[in-house]
């Protein structure tokens, strides 16, 4: 199954849509939280964090990163590029939370990594009113 990571500047963010996120999870992957920088409340990214995040995500069929703003993105490049060939790792450019919740909702056995990347980017075309 793929693995989601979740990297918000504020871990607690990242942890907040985690835990929203987890009654609609139906199958048994890893949602695993990226963000912060390690040292108590301060905010941030760090690419070793999120590079650790990917690993704990990984079980074998990729990883899609979703992150909040620009610098998580950046920080999240270095991790994917630190991680190399290794890990399959894909960096999704959707909004946190939406992107999120259909990353996890949409994620199953049968359904490949392309198409879940699909599926989350269409969250940036959600109506919300």
């Amino acid at each position: 199954m793929v693995g989601i990571v979740v990297v918000a500047h504020n871990p607690k963010l990242s942890e907040e849509v985690i835990r929203f996120c987890k009654d609609l999870k139906k199958d048994n992957f890893k949602l695993i939280n990226g963000g912060g920088i390690g040292i108590g409340e301060c905010f941030g990214t760090c690419p070793k964090i999120i590079e650790q995040a990917i690993e704990a995500a990984n079980q074998g069929d990729g990883v899609v990163i979703l992150c909040d703003l620009g610098s998580s993105v950046i920080n999240a490049r270095k991790a994917q590029e630190s991680i190399g060939n290794r890990i399959r790792v894909e960096i999704v450019d959707a909004p946190l939370v939406e992107g999120t919740i259909v990353a996890v909702s949409a994620n199953h056995p049968k359904v490949k990594m392309e198409n879940l990347i699909d599926y989350i980017k269409e969250s940036k075309e959600f109506p919300k009113l």
